[in-house]
């Protein structure tokens, strides 16, 4: 087969045609792709770009966008488009005198917060958890969806250029990631605090659904304006909410599906009434085989990150079995919380090989990290891993491995 351009490659794989090889994500999911800041320094020894300033993809998580050097020295098939970077946020950081920790206040008046030497930002302080009435959260001040003003509206400015030229001169498949990186109930996990929302979730699910039309009024505006820039680029966009964790759901399927589900699917519906064309890969961390139903019910057109160190995930070959033909594996190549970080060179490289083996036969296969790879990973390992993709995803569709 003769050799594709990335865009077409990582469609036809999306729509399980046949490519020339698997196509690579490095970053292209601009949070979850990646690497740490920390990690991704050690790549930029590696590769001889030694202190040169890079671009933070995410405030929360602190991770980089790969410099077009990582990208075409590992072959990479996508590039992320996103809103709502962290240069609004620098802008309006704070320093704790007290105990060093730096922090910020979002639009939504959510604090976050990283400890002096920490690594990622964290949500400390929840502007409704006082609060108990859907009269008290009415009167909350909710931002403008449409203000180009507030910090993740500035993003959009610009971004239709940006992606004009990336579409007509380069062949990357255009990802593009929306406000809350796509999520529609962990904004309200924040809003709230964590412990509130499933007590809520669980005693008051009319207010919980209040809150759910108030972040999807939101996320709807905000996709609205995204994609009237770039949608006509892009080829992949991302939307998120973890359902499980590392043991279980983080809640009942059926509660789920009576409170939440409704929304996830209103939402993947409005980005396809926009644009057609755009393949939806969702993000959704964990133990979730119970919810892979209603994935493919929702309309997504692929599933990162397939997290088989998660209970009950492990054998990626059953799951490409009874879901491979409905849905598109964006991610499912290595054991980033053992192999990658503890593993050796020939153990990273057997367990790509095997999750390959597992998950791409009939089924679409993008290849990318199981979420960011983190800075106590050795550079080895990460070379190792990303070196994998290109050897084993060309060698499966050639009938070599």
């Amino acid at each position: 087969m003769a050799e594709m351009k990335s865009r077409e490659r990582v469609i036809r794989a999306i729509e399980h045609q046949e490519t020339d090889r698997i196509p690579i994500d490095i970053g292209g999911l601009s949070n979850i792709t990646t690497m740490h800041k920390d990690a991704y320094r050690k790549m930029q020894k590696y590769l001889g770009h030694e202190g040169e300033p890079f671009e933070i993809s995410s405030m929360l998580s602190q991770s980089a966008k790969p410099d077009e050097y990582v990208r075409k020295r590992f072959k990479a098939d996508c590039y992320p488009i996103y809103s709502s970077g962290p240069e609004g946020y620098m802008k309006i950081l704070q320093t704790d005198p007290v105990d060093g920790s730096t922090f910020y206040y979002d639009d939504f008046q959510v604090k976050w917060a990283c400890p002096k030497n920490g690594f990622f930002y964290d949500p400390v302080g929840h502007p409704l958890a006082e609060m108990k009435t859907i009269d008290e959260m009415e009167a909350f001040d909710w931002p403008d969806p449409y203000d180009k003003t507030n910090i993740n509206g500035q993003g959009i400015v610009g971004l239709g250029d940006k992606a004009k030229d990336l579409y007509e001169n380069t062949d990357y498949a255009l990802v593009v990631g929306g406000i809350f990186n796509g999520g529609t109930f962990v904004p309200i996990e924040q809003l709230l605090g964590y412990e509130k929302f499933f007590k809520m979730l669980m005693k008051k699910p009319d207010t919980v659904r209040y809150l759910l039309d108030k972040i999807l009024t939101y996320e709807k505006a905000h996709w609205d304006m995204l994609l009237d820039e770039v949608g006509k680029y892009a080829s992949v966009a991302v939307l998120s909410d973890d359902l499980g964790s590392q043991i279980a759901p983080i809640m009942r399927p059926s509660i789920y599906r009576d409170v939440i589900k409704p929304y996830h699917k209103e939402i993947v519906n409005f980005i396809k009434s926009k644009c057609d064309h755009i393949k939806i890969v969702y993000h959704c961390d964990g133990a979730i085989s119970e919810f892979l139903p209603d994935m493919l019910d929702i309309g997504y057109d692929a599933w990162n990150p397939v997290q088989f160190s998660a209970n009950g995930m492990d054998d990626t070959a059953a799951i490409n079995r009874e879901y491979g033909d409905k849905i598109a594996f964006w991610g499912g190549t290595c054991d980033a919380q053992g192999v990658l970080s503890r593993g050796t060179v020939e153990e990273v490289k057997e367990d790509v090989k095997r999750r390959i083996k597992d998950l791409a036969p009939g089924s679409g296969l993008v290849l990318a990290s199981v979420h960011n790879i983190q800075r106590e990973v050795p550079i080895e390992n990460m070379v190792a891993l990303y070196d994998s993709f290109y050897e084993y995803g060309t060698a499966f569709m050639q009938g070599k491995l």
